[in-house]
């Protein structure tokens, strides 16, 4: 699914597009999982993790495929909107089976691991992707992703089995799920209305950078497709040992404070977006380590945000968790794109957007540190 970000340039020359069209082409993923996710993540904790996780893996395979044959760029927006609905099924999937298979001390190397495997595939489609859609064209490339999106259908039923039905279990000394009665107090609700409002922005701040990024490292940096497509590679590379290293970080140290570990993240986000408003580094080694800079703060944080929606969800309805914090990033990921591309457009200048990302990043940062002791009491109730 990361390999629609660095295949922007090339659509754009396929269908004609403008710059404000390219920040319909993440989003209209987004859309379905907004849609779907929060009743995808109660079919999660209803049906199981094997079929839900691999039945909306087949969905999103086939409708990149037909993505691959769309005639027109509406056809493919909605293409890429029946995708989405597959694939907003993953996150709150896995969350569920994180809490099942791991104790608490755990969690945070798991949801790391399995993050770091989004980013490891956004890196692969940042290197080969540009490349083929170069020499056989955009359409085979988006084709290339449907196939990797529905290989684990035929390859992991068989080893998924542990997880075909609803199986959950409680550490030694746990309250039983069917005592666990959490209510949705008032204060409760503040809590997690801090919480998601966090995802929110920082979806927003993950989606302006998978849309614009590769534009800026052309119009701005001077790097030709290939090489924005490495400088892509790198950002997702920070984001893939960023979530791991903050995922057993967060284990080790802190534990009962992870709110803090997510606060981090956002600093990083808009130390590298206030670079970025006020200079234009374009030698090699220096774009490729602020991208990496970029990455840890742009994905590094949503390994952490799942775990924490899933130990508040608890043993009984940590899929319904996973799916509403799923739910607010999709806001985010929907809204971001559109107020960068408009404030890029408006102002001719990606110093505004970047100023004003830097500012959106900064303020989760202090959010999330006041309202921190309290997300964190949650996840451990």
């Amino acid at each position: 699914m990361l390999g629609v970000s660095p295949l922007s340039p090339s659509l754009v020359h396929g269908f004609a597009l403008s710059r404000l069209d390219v920040a319909f082409i993440v989003p209209s993923i987004y859309v379905g999982g907004l849609l779907f996710s929060v009743p995808a993540g109660r079919l999660a904790d209803r049906i199981g993790v094997r079929p839900t996780l691999l039945g909306g893996l087949a969905l999103g395979g086939l409708a990149l495929f037909a993505a691959a044959a769309s005639p027109v760029f509406p056809a493919f927006l909605f293409c890429l909107f029946v995708a989405g609905l597959g694939w907003s099924v993953v996150n709150p999937a896995l969350g569920r089976a994180i809490i099942d298979l791991f104790a608490s001390r755990e969690r945070g190397v798991a949801m790391g691991l399995k993050q770091m495997g989004l980013t490891v595939g956004g890196v692969a489609a940042a290197l080969l992707l540009p490349a083929v859609a170069a020499t056989l064209g955009w359409r085979v490339a988006i084709a290339m992703c449907g196939a990797v999106v529905a290989l684990p259908v035929a390859l992991a039923w068989r080893a998924l089995g542990g997880l075909g039905g609803h199986a959950v279990t409680t550490e030694p000394g746990a309250a039983s799920p069917v005592g666990d009665t959490r209510g949705w107090s008032a204060s409760r609700r503040r809590t997690l209305a801090v919480f998601f409002a966090s995802g929110l922005v920082l979806g927003m701040v993950q989606a302006a950078v998978l849309s614009y990024f590769p534009l800026y490292a052309i119009e701005v940096l001077g790097f030709d497709t290939i090489r924005a497509g490495f400088l892509i590679a790198a950002s997702q590379a920070g984001g893939a040992v960023s979530r791991l290293a903050l995922g057993a970080a967060s284990d080790r140290w802190m534990a009962d404070r992870r709110s803090a570990w997510l606060a981090g993240t956002a600093v990083v986000a808009a130390g590298v977006f206030a670079v970025y408003a006020f200079g234009a580094f374009r030698t090699p080694l220096t774009a490729g380590l602020l991208a990496f800079a970029m990455g840890i703060g742009a994905y590094g944080w949503v390994g952490i945000f799942f775990v924490m929606s899933a130990e508040i969800g608890g043993p009984k309805d940590a899929g319904l968790l996973s799916g509403m914090a799923f739910a607010s990033i999709v806001v985010g990921l929907l809204s971001g794109p559109a107020l960068f591309g408009l404030l890029l457009v408006s102002r001719d200048s990606y110093v505004a957007p970047w100023s004003a990302f830097a500012v959106l990043a900064a303020s989760v940062a202090v959010a999330t540190l006041l309202a921190g002791p309290a997300i964190d009491h949650e996840a451990r109730r």
